[in-house]
C-alpha cells in the first residue's frame, strides 16, 4: 500500500520504519515549518529500525508530493499542532483518500472534516482516528535508531461520521489489525488513555520537577499510593459519562490490561510503576510539558464539556483544570478542545452528531 506519514517525530519515524519494513511504500512528510530538523540520514530516508538498516521510500518537505497518490495518510503528530499542518496538506488532497490520525483521540478527525469542508468543499476524503498511537514507539535521535516496545492491542477506531469506519477498516486493517471499530469518535476520546493517567500526578509532583525535572519518572516514582488515588476519582467520572452515553464501562486498569500496557493481577499504581513499557521514561522535565498541556487542553476539559451535556459532575477532572490553569497561568477552559469549538450542539443527542 502506498502510505504518507504527516510528522517526522519520533512516532511518525518509528512507523515509517515498521511499515517499510512489513512491504509499504512509505512517504514522510516534515513540515518546512518545524522547529527541530530530523536527522541528517532521514532526509536520505535511512533509519535503523531494529538494528538493522531499512531505506524509506520518500523523504519529502513538500506537501503536494507527500499526499500524491497515497491511499492512505496518517498523521502522527501532537494534537495541538494537528490542525496547522493539515492546512498545508489539504491543497492537495485527491479524492477516495483516507486520513488517519494515529495518536491520542480528542474527536480530531471532525474538527478536520469541518477543516477541509470549510476550505476545500469539493474534495471528498475519509478520516478517522484511533484512540491512541498504535505504538510505544522509541527513537534514539543521535543513532537514528527506530525501535517498537509494545502494538497496541484493541485500539478503538471511529471514522467521522461513523458510517464510514467500516470502509476505513477494510483498509487500515492492512497496517494495523488490532484497530477494533468504537461506536463513533465519542467513544475513542472517552478513550484515551493520557488525560487520566499525565495531569494530576504531574501537578502533584509540581515541586519535584521543578527542582530535579531532569530526573523524574512519572510513572515510576510519580505515581504514589496518594496520588494514584486522583487518576482512580478522573476514571470514575470518565465511566460515568461512558455509561451515561451507552459505551462499554471499564476501569483504567482493565482497558490497558486489554491493550497490553498493563499486567493483569496487580494494583493500578503497581501497574504504573512496573510497567515495562512505562517506567523507565523520563520526565516530563518541565510543567509546560505536552504531558499537561496538551492532556488537559485537548482532553480533560473536552471531557468536562462533554460531563456537562451529560449532566454529569466531574469534581476531581474540574480541580486538575482550575490547579494546572493557576499553576501556568492559562485559561485552559478558554483556550482548550470544547464541544461548541468542535461544533456539537449539547443540547441535542450526542450520539447521533457524531
Amino acid at each position: 500500500m502506498k502510505v504518507s506519514i504527516i510528522g517526522a517525530g519520533n512516532g511518525g519515524i518509528v512507523a515509517a520504519a515498521d511499515l517499510t519494513s512489513r512491504g509499504h511504500a512509505v512517504t514522510l512528510y516534515h513540515s518546512p515549518s518545524a522547529i527541530k530538523d530530523p536527522h541528517t540520514d532521514i532526509t536520505e530516508g535511512k533509519v535503523h529500525f531494529k538494528g538493522e538498516p531499512i531505506r524509506i521510500n520518500t523523504f519529502t518537505r513538500d506537501p503536494k508530493q507527500a499526499v500524491a497518490g497515497a491511499e492512505v495518510i496518517m498523521t502522527c503528530l501532537p494534537t495541538h499542532i494537528l490542525s496547522r499542518m493539515f492546512e498545508e496538506i489539504m491543497p492537495y488532497l485527491e479524492d477516495g483518500q483516507m486520513i488517519f490520525v494515529n495518536g491520542a483521540s480528542a474527536m480530531s478527525s471532525m474538527k478536520l472534516s469541518r477543516q477541509l469542508a470549510r476550505a476545500f468543499p469539493g474534495v471528498s476524503v475519509m478520516i478517522g482516528e484511533s484512540m491512541s498511537l498504535t505504538y510505544a514507539a522509541r527513537y534514539d535521535y543521535a543513532a537514528n535508531d527506530a525501535d517498537i516496545i509494545l502494538r497496541s492491542r484493541h485500539n478503538l477506531f471511529s471514522a467521522y461520521p461513523a458510517s464510514d469506519t467500516e470502509a476505513m477498516l477494510s483498509k487500515l486493517h492492512v497496517l494495523y489489525e488490532t484497530l477494533v471499530p468504537a461506536e463513533n469518535i465519542l467513544e475513542t476520546t472517552l478513550n484515551n488513555g493520557n488525560p487520566e493517567s499525565h495531569p494530576a500526578p504531574s501537578i502533584l509532583n509540581a515541586g519535584v520537577i521543578d527542582n530535579d525535572g531532569e530526573n523524574f519518572y512519572l510513572y515510576r516514582d510519580g505515581v504514589t499510593e496518594h496520588t494514584v488515588k486522583a487518576i482512580e476519582a478522573i476514571d470514575e467520572e470518565r465511566q460515568e459519562i461512558c455509561e451515561k452515553l451507552g459505551f462499554e464501562v471499564l476501569d483504567k486498569a482493565g482497558r490497558s490490561e486489554r491493550s497490553t500496557y498493563f499486567e493483569p493481577g496487580k494494583t493500578l499504581k503497581t501497574q504504573y510503576n512496573e510497567s515495562p513499557v512505562l517506567k523507565d521514561l523520563v520526565g516530563p522535565t518541565a510543567l509546560d510539558n505536552r504531558y499537561i498541556v496538551e492532556d488537559v487542553g485537548h482532553g480533560l476539559v473536552l471531557w468536562k464539556s462533554i460531563a456537562e451535556a451529560l449532566d454529569v459532575h466531574t469534581p476531581t477532572i474540574d480541580a486538575v483544570i482550575h490547579l494546572t490553569s493557576l499553576m501556568l497561568e492559562v485559561d485552559f477552559m478558554s483556550e482548550g478542545t470544547t464541544l461548541e469549538k468542535i461544533g456539537l450542539d449539547a443540547s441535542r443527542n450526542l450520539n447521533h452528531q457524531v
